[in-house]
């Protein structure tokens, strides 16, 4: 069994792998390349068997826009995708920690990835055996 994580936004997506239960940057793709990107790494890797997203909740666990509009996205994932298991996990702080990440590592650009890696490594370190 392999997990897919998905940081997604409104124009970009980032990406990552698990690997070994290892949480792994892979890439970010433009929102609209999403669907045929993970169509590309399911194709390469039948293994990936869940897909891992964020729910956007603020501080007080308040329902909000972007909610809704992953919510959807979350139902179109499992129309396109009905033989993985859709997962979401709570990220209110994943961007801030990825920000720290990013300029602790001199990669001031994007960190959309760092931030589906540190979603995948949440659910990785609850779902432990």
């Amino acid at each position: 069994m392999s997990i897919i994580a998905i940081d997604l936004w409104e124009k970009k997506v980032g990406i990552a792998i698990e690997i070994n239960n290892i949480a792994i940057p892979k890439k970010i793709v433009s929102r609209i390349n999403l669907i045929r990107e993970l169509k590309s790494i399911f194709e390469k890797n039948p293994n990936y068997t869940k897909i891992i997203l964020w729910l956007p909740y603020d501080l007080y666990w308040i329902d909000n826009k972007q909610l809704n509009k992953t919510e959807k996205f979350i139902e179109k994932l499992k129309i396109i995708f009905p033989e993985k298991k859709i997962i979401w996990v709570d990220e209110r702080f994943t961007t801030f920690e990825a920000r720290t990440i990013s300029k602790q590592i001199k990669n001031k650009k994007e960190v959309d990835d760092i931030s589906a890696s540190l979603i995948l490594n949440t659910y990785l370190e609850l779902n432990k055996n």
